[in-house]
């Protein structure tokens, strides 16, 4: 998540996941100081399974407000989501750029058939696309080490976008 123009913290309590009409979460209703706000983010770049979870517990965001003509008459004040810092109390790891490692488990497939990134045996689909694939050779049993930016597939699992694999450069 890209922090925006000039990011501050709130502090408040998660009252309701806002959905897009494909189904995915797209924004967090907040209570903070007895007002509500809405925080948009990306469908995707938190876990819907811990999001969820939260619903009704304290929450602690750093947002940046939104201040597009969309959101100009909008109901409530509206924010974007730069990271989730707290949950219940708990320091919260947001996706974003992350390090990974693991092994190799299964090499993933594009809809077209052409292999578009690995499965390590932990779960983590590491996209690379095509290219990408041709250019690493990477093979199942081979060991790699992703920097990239983290989501969440709809099964809940870790969908790596790889900008770096081995040391090598992704386009």
């Amino acid at each position: 998540m890209p922090p925006h123009e000039k990011s501050e913290s709130l502090s408040g309590h998660l009252r309701q996941l806002l959905f897009s009409p494909k189904g995915g979460i797209e924004g967090l209703l907040l209570q903070v100081d007895s007002k509500p706000l809405q925080v948009s983010m990306e469908p995707g770049s938190v876990d819907a399974n811990v999001l969820n979870d939260a619903v009704g517990k304290p929450i602690e965001v750093k947002v940046s407000a939104d201040h597009s003509p969309k959101t100009k008459d909008g109901a409530r004040p509206v924010y974007q989501l730069d990271s989730i810092t707290k949950v219940a109390g708990k320091a919260f790891k947001s996706n974003g750029p992350q390090p990974i490692s693991g092994v190799v488990a299964n090499i993933h497939y594009a809809r077209h058939g052409e292999p578009n990134g690995v499965i390590l045996e932990s779960g983590e689909f590491i996209h690379t696309r095509p290219p990408g694939m041709k250019k690493l050779k990477l093979q199942v049993g081979s060991t790699v080490v992703v920097q990239g930016e983290a989501r969440t597939t709809v099964l809940g699992t870790a969908l790596i976008e790889a900008r770096e694999v081995n040391r090598v450069t992704l386009e």
